[in-house]
């Protein structure tokens, strides 16, 4: 009888918060924080007034901030499940003075996104379906179940309202990355064909160009609307 191999075990997912501020200042000062700001702007938003949008897998809150800048009388919900990455979020949104009062920054997974935790308060917040116009995820979704994770965040957007994924782009330097973080990245096929399954129409996938470098190098963008 042959001896069961042992079941080699997985690894440990990378905790960003050690490095939480560092990350968050190495991506201003290489430019990365431009960059996709840049991108964001040529996103086809199409939101109505003061838009409700949820940052999941929020880490400093580089999309999720833009939104509040961006949008006029817009409210975020802005989450992530490493503590030191929103404690870092939460400084910089003492920058935007009046702004922040539309800000809820909480604790939370996003293989459970719509139970949450504020960060201020400790207020457990459940979020409700149909409730936000705007789901914006950053670099998060490689470390989830696809379909578990998509089909939550499907739940809580209103119908016309815009999913983006600003995900990693499969290649040589999102493996580097992969490797070091412990993530794998999602195809756009793979991100797209789940979309579709859940009901999502008007899906693009959206390259970053060479002007927005070098966020060009490791992201890709899927966008859809739900029906």
């Amino acid at each position: 009888m042959r001896a069961r191999r042992a079941r080699r075990p997985r690894a440990e997912p990378f905790a960003y918060g050690r490095i939480a501020g560092l990350y968050d200042t190495s991506l201003r000062l290489f430019g990365f924080t431009r960059a996709v700001e840049q991108f964001l702007e040529r996103v086809d938003w199409r939101l109505p007034p003061r838009p409700r949008a949820l940052d999941a897998g929020a880490g400093t809150g580089l999309n999720g901030l833009w939104f509040l800048r961006h949008f006029p009388g817009s409210e975020v919900v802005a989450f992530d499940i490493d503590r030191q990455m929103l404690a870092v979020l939460a400084r910089r949104a003492r920058r935007l003075g009046d702004l922040r009062r539309r800000l809820t920054v909480a604790h939370g997974d996003l293989r459970v996104p719509e139970v949450l935790t504020r960060t201020d308060t400790g207020q457990a917040i459940v979020l409700a379906p149909r409730s936000f116009d705007a789901v914006m995820v950053g670099a998060a979704l490689e470390h989830v179940p696809l379909d578990v994770v998509l089909k939550r965040l499907a739940r809580l957007l209103r119908p016309g309202g815009l999913f983006l994924n600003l995900g990693m782009r499969p290649g040589p330097s999102s493996a580097m990355l992969g490797r070091l973080y412990r993530f794998r990245p999602y195809t756009t096929g793979e991100v797209r064909r789940r979309l579709e399954r859940l009901g999502f129409v008007d899906i693009h996938t959206l390259r970053l160009t060479p002007t927005e470098f070098p966020a060009n190098l490791t992201r890709i963008a899927v966008t859809a609307r739900k029906a």
